[in-house]
């Protein structure tokens, strides 16, 4: 359990990194200083158990922190983080021992797995125990592990992916602005005015905490890159869970980024599936997620495409998603009696903010949101659109049933294929199947066969290279999608990774 320090810095900005180097490192795991510092402490007061590994304490601690910058956005209810046991035992088949050491010096807090909910043992940082001094706003321990058995099971974990066209580009060559980055955005990185105890759901705290977590990532090249087929089959990355504001900050071998996005993704691969369902590659993904009901399912489908009445409703619906203008069709023609709740003035220009109650699964509550502009509130009110369940569906969901009973046949036929009450989401995620199969397995495969000196990501639905590049690689990614979808391409929209002028 000897510990080597090799390097520490501190910053002008309050915030400072401390990491420590093994002989054969080739992974890295980051923890809140106060944590660390704790569990050193308690080992050497309240020895653990003689197989007792410092590296793998820090890698199962680690993962209360590393997990929820994984998935952007999401809020974990009274900060409790599921773990799951297979992934766990993994790394050693008696973790146990490790969370009951955790939880014997108070270290961590536990909820136990919820069959209604479905969810894993649920743990968080016991920061009424973790005692912190000092007036940083942040501080983190980045350790490297020696370990080499467990680096594999870790780097197996972190790379599962069937994508090294676009892996192999998470190398040394991408580098964040680290100090200017910390410097523009001071103010994200700043909670110590804030309780850092969970006696309510914190989730200023959670997002600095993620941010933080997400630079660091980024500085130490601690990359990852995974996909799951019983998932979305997207491609997860640092790039797809890194915040939009930090992108100006990124450049490759001293090149800035671009990206092409495709406007009103999900819709247009709504349109893809409902027009392609017989193409090959379409029916084999409706297959993987629909099995023994495909064919049934198929024909029902061609059924109601089939009609006049769907061919004359779907027309405008279909026009407004290839012209990228599906979210002002909705706001216009479906959603038209939404009015704004306020306008201000912005530097001479008016505002319309809008306002509507979402549910929010993470905290099982309704939340008000606010929007600026109708385009906004109509980008999340699709999102609930599609992923909505029909035995509760939103009251949005029955206005746009009213306005597009055809459309919503065909939507809820993909959602009541089977009987079990998550069966909703098969539509949503046949979208994202269909997403990246296009994108994954066939417009990158192809780009990166005919230019493999270009660098390639990818975040979801967009495709990222280097300025450079960034002309080629539109002008055959615009083709590939031609081929791919038989000359229904989408609508395009490019973004250089600049910071932009607020003053401008």
């Amino acid at each position: 359990m000897k510990i080597q320090q090799y390097k520490t810095k501190s910053s002008n900005h309050r915030i400072k990194a401390t990491a420590f180097y093994h002989k054969g490192f080739r992974w890295k795991v980051i923890l809140p200083t106060k944590v660390y510092n704790y569990l050193i402490d308690m080992v050497k007061k309240k020895p653990p158990f003689k197989s007792f590994k410092l590296a793998l304490a820090m890698y199962y601690l680690s993962l209360i922190i590393s997990i929820p910058t994984r998935k952007k956005d999401k809020i974990y209810k009274w900060g409790y983080v599921p773990l799951s046991s297979r992934l766990l035992e993994k790394k050693y088949y008696k973790y146990t021992r490790y969370f009951d050491y955790f939880l014997d010096i108070e270290i961590i807090q536990k909820i136990n797995y919820s069959t209604y909910t479905n969810t894993s043992n649920g743990y968080r940082f016991n920061y009424s125990a973790i005692k912190t001094e000092g007036t940083e706003c942040l501080d983190f321990e980045i350790y490297e592990i020696s370990d080499k058995k467990l680096n594999e099971k870790i780097l197996d974990e972190n790379f599962s992916n069937d994508c090294p066209h676009l892996s192999k580009w998470l190398n040394e060559g991408l580098i964040i602005d680290f100090d200017n980055l910390i410097a523009s955005m001071e103010d994200k990185f700043c909670y110590n005015k804030y309780d850092a105890v969970y006696s309510n759901p914190n989730p200023i705290i959670a997002n600095v905490y993620n941010y933080w977590h997400c630079a660091l990532m980024m500085k130490n090249q601690i990359f990852r890159a995974t996909r799951d087929d019983n998932s979305d089959n997207r491609i997860h990355t640092n790039l797809t869970n890194l915040p939009k504001s930090f992108r100006p900050f990124l450049s490759y071998e001293g090149e800035m980024i671009a990206s092409l996005d495709i406007k009103n993704s999900q819709p247009y691969f709504m349109v893809l599936l409902l027009e392609r369902y017989n193409d090959e590659r379409i029916k084999e993904i409706i297959q993987s997620i629909y099995h023994s009901k495909t064919d049934s399912l198929i024909d029902e489908l061609s059924e109601i495409v089939g009609t006049q009445e769907f061919q004359k409703e779907f027309q405008d619906v279909k026009k407004s998603i290839i012209s990228g203008t599906f979210y002002e069709y909705l706001g216009d023609e479906v959603f038209s009696e939404i009015k704004p709740h306020r306008v201000i003035d912005e530097n001479g220009e008016k505002i319309e903010i809008y306002r509507s109650s979402f549910y929010n699964r993470d905290t099982e509550y309704m939340e008000m949101k606010e929007f600026r502009g109708k385009r906004n509130l109509m980008k999340k009110l699709t999102l609930q659109l599609l992923y909505t369940p029909l035995k509760r569906p939103a009251k949005e969901y029955k206005i746009f049933q009213n306005h597009l009973s055809m459309l919503c046949k065909c939507i809820e036929l993909f959602k009541t294929q089977f009987e079990d009450k998550d069966s909703y989401k098969n539509f949503p995620k046949l979208l994202q199947h269909i997403e990246s199969d296009c994108i994954l397995d066939f417009v990158t495969v192809k780009l990166a066969e005919k230019y493999p000196e270009m660098p390639l990501w990818t975040i979801h639905d967009s495709i990222c290279t280097t300025v450079q590049w960034f002309p080629t690689m539109q002008n055959v990614t615009e083709s590939l999608f031609s081929e791919y979808s038989q000359d229904m391409n989408p609508k395009f929209e490019s973004e250089d990774w600049i910071i932009k002028d607020k003053s401008a």
